[in-house]
């Protein structure tokens, strides 16, 4: 199978994964996205707990989108890199594709051994919050290759559908007492409520 991996802290899950998730299954004929939360942030940021993280992640689950729980099983932090080697390692007969959010470009060569990530392993970049107009050259760049490699793919579709949602943000309007609906699935809402999730987050 070919599988794409949209890896994040789903802190909590939004409609913008979605959103994204959708598009990369289309623009790449996959067959599946996971979904795939982190156990802890490379960058020291802190998380809620990773059980109700994967729980709001599983709320989400289609036919195609799917929750993996591969990252939280290992207990540490994990590194791209390390992730997608073992996913190789145990699962042989798939093809997998990371997923990556084109605000991320900008730390790209500070992830752990980025280059063999860059060079050995496919990955996509979607747009988040600019256009797609400067996306391949703005990778190119990041990527510090031109031109780019057959196995990195930018979305850079013109129908493209860009979204600004972020778990920031719906963390923001929570405390702040606004409405989340329409930008967070109703199950992962009724799950926030039910156990009175990010009341005192800042």
């Amino acid at each position: 199978m070919k599988i794409g991996i949209l890896g994040g802290a789903f802190d909590p899950p939004h409609i913008g994964h979605l959103i994204v998730a959708t598009q990369i299954k289309e623009y790449l004929d996959l067959d599946e996205i996971w979904l795939m939360p982190m156990y802890s942030h490379p960058f020291s940021k802190s998380l809620s707990p990773a059980s109700h993280r994967l729980a709001m992640t599983k709320l989400c689950e289609t036919e195609v989108i799917k929750a993996s729980d591969f990252e939280l099983k290992k207990g540490t932090t994990s590194y791209t890199i390390e992730t997608l080697e073992l996913l190789k390692q145990r699962c042989p007969e798939n093809q997998f594709y990371w997923c990556i959010g084109s605000d991320m470009l900008k730390d790209f060569q500070k992830w752990r051994r980025w280059k063999e990530l860059m060079a050995h392993h496919n990955l996509v970049i979607y747009p988040r919050g600019t256009g797609v107009i400067d996306l391949v050259p703005h990778v190119s760049q990041a990527f510090d290759t031109h031109p780019l490699p057959s196995h990195i793919y930018p979305v850079a579709h013109k129908d493209v559908v860009i979204t600004n949602i972020s778990s920031t943000l719906v963390r923001g309007r929570l405390a702040e007492g606004l409405a989340i609906d329409y930008i967070v699935p109703k199950a992962v809402i009724e799950y926030i409520q039910k156990h009175t999730l990010y009341r005192h987050h800042e």
